[in-house]
């Protein structure tokens, strides 16, 4: 993966450092680590917009699957599958920010006099750069929020009529309890920007 590529590199160069009878200077390495993370945000918008894809589509289709063909374990793990869908979403959203934080702190600074894409991203006025990012950030987690509370009523709703209320009370008990904790990760780890509250 492109990121590993970097992280190798790192620990592999400083300023002047040889590499199989090479010299790779400074301005030269900055450039190569610049090039290998957009490439890496450009490889990760695509996987996003592969993964929303994937979860509009799956999770109606799993429903509608699962009862047609009568798959109970599956329409009883479509909510399950919901928080895996969110978590993938989220990781590589953290994947996209963390390469901008690394281009805004460690190579943008090194060119003097020049503001660079980043940072400008990040510079406070009145016009809000990354208004729509975080609209549509917000908008996939309600769209998958409601996939969430209705793939649930929908499970509940088949266990309580066909192996009754005690079944029925464990999985729901089990579902509320997944959906407080990945609530409470999100809001702890949601990422729009490449900057921190402290920075702000």
């Amino acid at each position: 993966m492109i990121q590993t590529n970097i992280y190798l590199i790192n620990s592999m160069l400083c300023d002047n450092q040889n590499i199989n009878g090479l010299i790779m200077e400074k301005q030269d390495f900055l450039k190569l680590q610049f090039e290998t993370l957009r490439k890496e945000i450009e490889a990760t918008k695509d996987r996003i917009f592969k993964l929303v894809g994937f979860g509009v589509i799956t999770v109606p289709a799993a429903h509608f699957f699962s009862q047609v063909y009568k798959l109970d374990v599956v329409l009883i793990s479509i909510p399950i599958l919901v928080i895996v869908i969110s978590l993938l979403y989220l990781s590589e959203n953290h994947d996209l920010m963390r390469c901008g934080r690394y281009i805004r702190l460690h190579i943008e600074p090194e060119i003097k006099d020049f503001i660079g894409w980043e940072n400008w991203l990040e510079k406070v006025d009145e016009f809000e750069k990354r208004s729509v990012d975080k609209f549509v950030s917000y908008c996939f987690y309600i769209l998958f929020s409601v996939y969430f509370i209705g793939s649930i009523y929908i499970a509940t709703k088949f266990v309580l009529k066909t192996y009754g209320i005690i079944p029925c009370a464990g999985l729901l008990g089990t579902y509320i309890a997944i959906g407080i904790w990945f609530f409470l990760y999100l809001i702890k780890n949601i990422r729009n920007t490449t900057t921190t509250k402290t920075e702000r």
